[in-house]
């Protein structure tokens, strides 16, 4: 599997990755595992079904469950690793001569069933809760500490959070939700199955909160959850508007077209999943465990030296990041 790489496309996306130190607070207790946090993107893989990959970026490793197929169409940058819970029947497809990435190709990865398992039962015993009824239509500012507090147990891992049901949703392109949280809590908004297909096209400012915090949590089965926020238009990377937080939806169809996310990107059931068409999507920074755990974020020197370790990664594989070959490890 070999893979033609760009000079240019693995340091622009860690210097966007550089400006995350500045601009999220300090991290408090959040919403997932580890094993979870390990993930820009969890695919479901039920059925064999396909995770598409077309002309993207993703900062962060991609974990498959069951007997998903990684179709990568490219041209896309995928900084971080390509995780399979199964063994290796050849269902990694590296389809363009300038993919840059993924850095190890792995297989057998017992975390990706651990982690499908964890945000599976998030999206459960989350989505049974009572929460503050709330319309999102347009342009809205919703303080956390309106929504219905609430402790939870998910797989012995203890979490509280705000949580809100959302009775109506429009949220178009250039239309912001902004969320205020002053305590630092985690926030989660259940979409009901009543609300049908949710297309997500605007963005999220967060002031108190970090990515990690907050769950838009699809309730149900069969449901659509997609994101297309326009990236083309309004730019992508740190310092353009994004969709933040954890896009949760293990029981339905789940797509990212043209969309720029700060966050996590779980779920996809038995369909197809697609990340197409210019997304760019940014892990946010981990610190400490998971759930009731806690830590700070990186401080901008560990930023910078994650952006190095990537670019000479990249660059030793080749002058000017010239073709190489992917590590392929059967765990």
């Amino acid at each position: 599997m070999r893979v033609a790489q760009s000079p240019f496309l693995i340091p622009a996306l860690m210097v966007a990755y550089v400006g995350m130190a500045v601009t999220i607070p300090s991290l408090r207790a959040d919403l997932l595992s580890v094993d979870a946090k390990g993930y820009a993107v969890l695919y479901e893989g039920t059925g064999g079904h396909n995770l598409q990959i077309t002309n993207v970026q993703v900062n962060g490793n991609i974990g498959v469950g069951g007997t998903g197929v990684v179709q990568d169409n490219g041209p896309s940058v995928i900084a971080g690793g390509l995780d399979f819970s199964a063994a290796n029947t050849g269902q990694f497809h590296d389809n363009n001569g300038s993919n840059v990435g993924p850095f190890t190709v792995n297989y057998n990865v017992a975390a990706v069933t651990k982690a499908l398992t964890f945000v599976n039962d998030l999206n459960a015993d989350w989505g049974s809760q009572a929460g503050t009824g709330v319309s999102i239509n347009g342009n809205s500012t919703i303080d956390a500490s309106n929504g219905m507090l609430d402790t939870i147990i998910v797989d012995g891992q203890s979490e509280t959070a705000e949580v809100f049901n959302v009775t109506s949703f429009s949220l178009g392109n250039g239309q912001t939700v902004t969320i205020n949280d002053a305590a630092g809590n985690n926030v989660v908004f259940n979409f009901p199955s009543s609300l049908g297909n949710i297309n997500f096209q605007g963005d999220v400012v967060l002031n108190g909160l970090t990515a990690d915090q907050l769950l838009w949590n699809m309730v149900g089965v069969g449901k659509h959850f997609d994101i297309n926020n326009n990236a083309s238009s309004f730019g992508s990377g740190l310092s353009s508007p994004a969709a933040q937080g954890i896009f949760l939806n293990p029981n339905g169809e789940m797509s990212s077209v043209n969309a720029n996310i700060i966050g996590r990107f779980f779920g996809g059931d038995s369909q197809d999943m697609q990340i197409v068409s210019g997304t760019t999507l940014i892990t946010p920074p981990t610190g400490g465990g998971g759930g009731g755990g806690g830590g700070s974020v990186p401080e901008p020197s560990s930023v910078v030296l994650l952006s190095t370790a990537v670019v000479a990664f990249a660059v030793s594989r080749g002058k000017k990041l010239s073709p190489g070959r992917k590590i392929v490890n059967s765990i």
